[in-house]
């Protein structure tokens, strides 16, 4: 017996030096990734640029003032909208059992949606900080709803039906609502293709707290949601309680989906493909290091599009949002094929 716990214990000790040194080279791409986020653009800038503002902030500079004023506060949004979106989706494909949800399926980003909406209607244009504040309380009461209307029982398919079926009723008010207002119209198309461009440090430092409680609650479920993909009869057998867990996890989805949705609109495709690359790099680990691994590697995949999508047509810029679909959709055509030949 004491062989065994011996064993047991060499080998949990094995896994988790695995997972932090893995943790350690991503969070270094991350720190790469966002030296290249400040440095390229619509200007490119040299690491010095970035040295001369460690060692001293020149407000006169122009090309300091981009760095520190523009391109940083976009960079940490990129960072906390990846990160929140890697957990909220791997949360959401956990809850459901199903491979190919993302937090959309929640209705979170149709309740954010019509919440600005709303706001636009009755109010006219809003500050950055008025649509985020009405986009994280739309998501909040979405959240709110699903949940009541998914009731107790299995997750995989309660959940994903309510959310569906709650997204469609919003969506449809806001299309009646759009048809009513152009105005309306003109600003919530731009707020609705999800862009970086939106993000101020303002905003950032009211709604990160939410991302990161979001992604405290789903490291401290995660255990019990593990224990529940087996089946919720098996589940209940082993003493976790189904309905808490469910609300647990839907009280994470939405921290993370609507503080990222706050920040940068309703961006998709990350909570989709950086969960998969998550399941990949932690192989043969449990979903709390799952949880762990997708932070970095979505916020390596939100600041590397970002990047990308201001180098591509300068000095203009493609949205954050546009540059994940042209990526994102080929990535998801091709986890449906592996999924439909039993691969993954």
């Amino acid at each position: 017996m004491h062989v065994q716990s011996s064993i047991s214990a060499h080998m949990m000790e094995g896994v988790a030096r695995r997972i932090a040194l893995r943790l350690g080279l991503l969070w270094l791409l991350v720190l790469l990734a966002f030296v290249a986020s400040l440095c390229l653009g619509a200007r490119d800038y040299g690491p010095g640029l970035l040295w001369q503002i460690l060692r001293g902030y020149d407000v006169s500079n122009p090309a300091q003032a981009i760095m520190v004023e523009m391109r940083l506060p976009r960079a940490l949004a990129a960072v906390v909208v990846g990160a929140a979106l890697a957990v909220a989706g791997l949360m959401m494909q956990s809850l459901a059992r199903n491979p190919l949800a993302d937090p959309g399926l929640t209705g979170v980003n149709a309740g954010a949606a019509l919440a600005v909406v709303a706001g636009l209607w009755l109010t006219g244009p809003l500050t950055a900080g008025g649509t985020a504040a009405l986009a994280l309380t739309g998501a909040g009461v979405a959240a709110l709803v699903v949940r009541a209307l998914a009731g107790q029982g299995d997750s995989t398919l309660r959940l994903p039906l309510a959310g569906a079926a709650f997204a469609s009723l919003c969506m449809a008010v806001v299309a009646f609502v759009l048809l009513l207002n152009p105005e309306a119209r003109n600003i919530y198309r731009f707020w609705m293709v999800g862009s970086l461009a939106i993000a101020n440090g303002e905003g950032l430092i009211r709604l990160a707290p939410v991302a990161l409680v979001g992604i405290g609650i789903a490291i401290m479920v995660a255990r019990q949601v593990e224990t529940l993909m087996l089946g919720d009869e098996l589940g209940a057998a082993l003493g976790v309680n189904a309905g808490r867990v469910m609300s647990l996890g839907l009280a994470a989805i939405t921290c993370c989906a609507g503080a990222a949705v706050a920040i940068a609109g309703p961006v998709g495709f990350i909570g989709l493909i950086a969960p998969h690359l998550a399941r990949r790099v932690g192989a043969g680990t449990g979903l709390t290091a799952t949880v762990l691994l997708a932070c970095p590697l979505g916020a390596i995949i939100t600041l590397l599009a970002d990047t990308v999508g201001r180098r591509l047509v300068r000095p203009a810029e493609l949205p954050l949002g546009i540059v994940l679909a042209m990526v994102g959709a080929p990535v998801f055509m091709w986890l449906v094929r592996r999924i439909l030949r039993g691969e993954a």
